[in-house]
């Protein structure tokens, strides 16, 4: 078991791929299959930590994932958006194969996972697993026993926030009485944050310090030019939306597309008209919206291009009272 546990830690300590892709909205090729045999459980890891990303917006096609294995191309992938995984805290976007099952597992760290793909599998075992489809999440404790899967023709993707740096052990048996609770995408219970946007705590408080949630911006919204004082790693779920330091300079992202913004990085955000935009996203600090103007299609549109408005003190109304937050452990 030592043997294929350790296909779910390697993706973690290897590097981003080196090259920098171009911005399309291709769709990648789907994994061929589940590697057929693990990495040995002492296999020594990469010498070089994956570095801390800069400021970036990646379409799922141009995210430069790196294979678990390099023999292997066709097994796991992983890029890390933000973090080391090797010494700390880290976020990352993580792709399964078709047909993948993890072996019973347990991580020494916390990590809130969202699933990005609507044949995802997460469970205490193999025979517990439950489908999480694109949008359900959930927040696994430290040391708990469970297993990963993707029951598709096509690969799946995961985000995953972990706390603390990454370490993989192989679990002997399941939970004898598991605590993770798995929110399904269809039964998410949001609160609204301001003027029509909606949010819905994974983890963490708002009001306090870092977080995990997911985000829903109604058809047509526009912000103004703005920052955060904590970093911000996003990934979009679904809907179309674009993102970028001034108007002139939108990225267009497709579902699937990630995103980091180091604190204090100016930028603005607009949802396409077709429809509401909902993304996951992730600060290592408090959320604060008072500098954050929004307007609708129908509004008169702000000078999106002006001069970044700072983070302020939250207002009483910013965020989702702590008690909002449903329970992560």
């Amino acid at each position: 078991m030592s043997r294929v546990a350790i296909v779910f830690l390697l993706p973690f300590i290897l590097s981003a791929c080196a090259s920098t892709p171009k911005q399309d909205d291709a769709t990648p090729a789907p994994a061929a299959e589940a590697p057929a045999d693990a990495a040995p459980a002492d296999a020594a890891p990469a010498e070089e930590a994956p570095a801390a990303q800069s400021a970036s917006n990646f379409n799922l096609a141009d995210i430069p994932f790196a294979a678990f294995d390099p023999e292997k191309p066709e097994g796991i992938h992983v890029y890390p958006i933000t973090g080391n995984p090797k010494e700390g805290p880290f976020n990352a976007i993580v792709g399964l194969p078709p047909g993948y099952l993890s072996p019973v597992h347990s991580h020494s760290a916390n990590y809130s996972g969202v699933s990005m793909s609507d044949s995802m599998v997460h469970g205490s075992s193999a025979e517990a697993k439950e489908t999480v489809p694109r949008g359900s999440y959930w927040h696994q404790p430290a040391g708990e026993p469970h297993v990963d899967g993707c029951m598709s023709e096509e690969p799946c993707y995961l985000l995953a926030f972990f706390d603390g740096a990454v370490y993989m052990g192989p679990a002997d048996a399941p939970a004898a009485e598991p605590t993770v609770q798995v929110t399904p995408g269809d039964q998410v219970k949001w609160e609204e944050v301001k003027a029509g946007v909606q949010m819905a705590v994974i983890h963490g408080n708002p009001k306090e310090g870092a977080f995990h949630a997911l985000f829903q911006f109604p058809a047509g919204m526009t912000t103004n030019v703005h920052t955060h004082s904590s970093t911000f790693t996003g990934a979009l779920l679904s809907g179309s939306h674009e993102r970028g330091a001034a108007a002139d300079q939108l990225v267009a992202l497709t579902q699937g597309a990630v995103w980091s913004e180091p604190a204090g990085s100016a930028h603005m955000e607009k949802c396409g008209s077709e429809g509401p935009c909902t993304f996951v996203g992730a600060m290592d600090g408090a959320l604060n919206t008072e500098a954050v103007e929004l307007s609708t299609a129908a509004d008169a549109a702000p000078a999106a291009d002006a001069a970044p408005a700072a983070d302020a003190a939250p207002a009483a109304d910013a965020a989702p009272a702590a008690e909002a937050a449903p329970a992560t452990e």
